[in-house]
């Protein structure tokens, strides 16, 4: 369904910015991470880029916001542990961001909102984020 209502694009538009700048900074944690935690990242990168994409399909083209040109993470990438809370920080602000869309959505894209809402707030506890009732 495509969205024209303003407080529905308002939320998708803030969940594809969101999504955009999870993007970004899973590129920049890759960097940092080994094992295990890098192919945790690049399953989330490869899903988030999925979930930008649906996002994307719910507006009109000319309303989807394009890519910034860089994103400051919410704290510096100078190693793994910066990289880890990072990315647990980036899924929790995601769980309201989802469940923003989730409100002000109908059927099938309600329903993949609260299943991204979900997601993330599974990804933050895995990044190492205390399990919140409702993160932020």
């Amino acid at each position: 369904m495509t969205y024209t209502d303003a407080t529905a694009v308002a939320a998708i538009v803030r969940a594809i910015e969101a999504e955009q700048n999870f993007v970004y900074a899973a590129g920049l944690a890759g960097v940092y991470l080994t094992g295990r935690a890098k192919r945790q990242v690049l399953t989330q990168l490869a899903d988030h880029q999925g979930r930008l994409q649906v996002y994307s399909q719910m507006l009109e083209p000319s309303s989807v916001p394009a890519p910034p040109p860089a994103f400051e993470p919410p704290t510096p990438f100078t190693d793994a542990r910066s990289a880890r809370a990072a990315l647990a920080q980036l899924n929790n602000s995601l769980v309201g961001i989802n469940a923003d869309v989730a409100a002000n959505t109908q059927a099938a894209d309600r329903a993949f909102a609260i299943d991204g809402a979900q997601l993330c707030a599974r990804a933050a506890v895995q990044w190492g984020a205390p399990s919140q009732a409702f993160p932020t």
